[in-house]
């Protein structure tokens, strides 16, 4: 895989001006500052609340519950990664019929996308969005989702 460049990982980051809609179900995303002032929305997303039951009085909680409504300056940020190649690989192994190999390229393909999401996660916290410049999290602290 290393050798040959079977695969590779690409990633794309999106960071938005957003806001909660007034119903507080929704969340409004903006191409820019000066659309947000128009009111010209980008789109929106219709975000789910929390559908387990509880044995609690504990609010079903959606993620618009963390956006700001309109009237105040929010973000949205959001990426998205894959690994290409895994299924060209998959299909040689199959028509050579090694399960063993093929397993194998499927499920390095997803630790390499689960690293890259990690990857891709701290360099917007640290570099692009900035607001964890300084952070240096020890594995445990990332397996606990414990970031600033």
């Amino acid at each position: 895989i290393i050798a040959n460049k079977s695969m590779n990982l690409k990633g794309v980051v999106g960071l938005f001006p957003a806001n909660r809609t007034d119903e507080g179900e929704d969340v409004r995303i903006y191409a820019s500052e000066e659309d947000r002032d128009a009111g010209k929305s980008l789109d929106t997303f219709c975000m789910l609340r929390q559908q387990a039951e509880k044995e609690s009085d504990d609010p079903y909680l959606s993620q618009a519950d963390f956006i700001a409504p309109a009237g105040y300056k929010d973000h949205l940020g959001m990426f998205a990664v894959s690994c290409f190649g895994c299924d060209d690989l998959v299909k040689k192994y199959e028509s050579e019929h090694d399960d063993y190999n093929k397993i194998m390229s499927q499920a390095l393909a997803d630790r390499f996308v689960e690293a890259f999401a990690e990857y891709l996660h701290r360099v917007i916290r640290t570099d692009m969005w900035g607001y964890a410049q300084n952070e240096s999290l020890n594995e445990e602290d990332l397996l606990k989702i414990k970031y600033v």
